[in-house]
């Protein structure tokens, strides 16, 4: 098992936990910005620098052109309706169930890490635990994603979903290639930036409709 590995993979559940579960626009997003920057780093060997740079430079941008359009407003809708310490137990379930479907599936000899002989806390491969917190990012993304009642946290939905499939993949098949790489940083950055159009959209005509009625004078009404 590598620790510092392992402390990675806690942190990107956390991560996803905290960005799904939290009410707060501040807090959600720094979970993502968790979630999202410390995945890259979920792989053995490590990626490249300009990779693993550009990963985390996407998750940052991403965050903040989400914060800025929420910055100053009630942001209404977000929080998990059964609480942070469901998703946690429901996070910590899957990512654990993970680890399990990582070691099973692997074929390893005798006294090689998850094989016979092998301790428990061998089974705590790279590719095991990017498997682990890649399914938990997924879970805890799914309800915000589908049934996020404010497109921030649909956004933050979405973005937790795409990034646990990348922590899956690489769990399954190995870390992604440096073009793939690139096509993640622009889906990730994509979803970011077109829920932040909507996001303002939103907030700009909100008050227009909201006014609209007693503007326009209908039927025996006179404009005020």
């Amino acid at each position: 098992m590598n620790p510092a590995l392992a402390g990675v993979a806690l942190a990107v559940t956390a991560g996803a936990v905290i960005a799904a579960s939290s009410r707060e626009a501040r807090a959600a997003l720094v979970g993502l910005v968790l979630t999202l920057g410390l995945g890259p780093f979920l792989t053995d060997p490590l990626p490249g620098a300009a990779v693993a740079g550009a990963r985390v430079v996407t998750g940052i941008l991403v965050a903040y052109l989400l914060w800025a359009v929420s910055a100053g407003a009630e942001v209404r809708g977000l929080g998990s309706r059964i609480g942070w310490p469901a998703e946690s137990l429901l996070a910590l379930g899957v990512a654990i169930a993970g680890v399990a479907m990582a070691s099973g599936l692997a074929t390893l000899a005798p006294g090689a890490p998850g094989g016979p002989g092998g301790g428990p806390l061998d089974a705590l491969t790279p590719p095991a635990l990017a498997l682990g917190a890649g399914l938990a990012s997924l879970v805890v993304g799914l309800a915000p994603a589908l049934v996020g009642r404010h497109p921030l946290r649909t956004a933050i939905g979405l973005l937790l979903v795409v990034q646990g499939l990348v922590l899956a993949r690489t769990g399954i098949a190995g870390p992604p290639g440096e073009l793939e790489q690139l096509g993640i940083d622009g889906l990730v950055l994509t979803v970011g930036a077109s829920a932040a159009l909507i996001a303002f959209i939103e907030r700009r005509s909100g008050p227009g409709i909201e006014a609209a009625p007693d503007a326009v004078p209908g039927p025996g009404r006179t404009a005020r």
